[in-house]
């Protein structure tokens, strides 16, 4: 038995989601939006352990530069997140909220899995549309 949620194959079911262009990278890219907003995208097909969960946590930080701004995490197609790295990506430390971002049943399980602690700091809301979860992030940027 394995700490994490295993769902074999599930990368082969999944469509790029209903807002995905040339724009929206998926091979395990972290960003800035022009806007402020910090983008992990997970690796699709792959299992998430804590080491690969530190690392983009840590490259997402030093986007946000220290600054505290809203962040999408993008988990459409992976396989698995393992205990250790949901916690990991749920500390959010720089995050003033959270949008988790996938396409499928499973991506939405995994989701509440991310999203599922009681000690949240910061608020943490699931979408399977990116444009819907960016929008849902902006009202969180600092009014200018």
């Amino acid at each position: 038995m394995t700490d994490g949620i295993t769902i074999d194959n599930v990368a082969d079911k999944l469509g790029d989601g209903d807002d995905v262009g040339a724009d929206a990278p998926r091979a395990g890219a972290q960003t800035m939006s022009a806007e402020g907003i910090t983008v992990i995208t997970l690796p699709a097909g792959e299992h998430i352990s804590r080491r690969l969960a530190e690392s983009k946590a840590e490259q997402a930080r030093a986007l946000a530069a220290g600054v505290p701004r809203p962040l999408l995490i993008d988990i459409r197609g992976v396989k698995s997140i393992d205990r250790n790295a949901r916690v990991v990506l749920g500390a959010a430390h720089v995050s003033v909220a959270v949008a988790v971002l996938g396409s499928s049943p499973v991506d939405r399980v995994l989701g509440n899995f991310l999203m599922g602690g009681k000690d949240a700091k910061s608020p943490v809301a699931f979408f399977a549309s990116r444009s819907e979860a960016l929008a849902w992030l902006a009202g969180f940027l600092p009014v200018p």
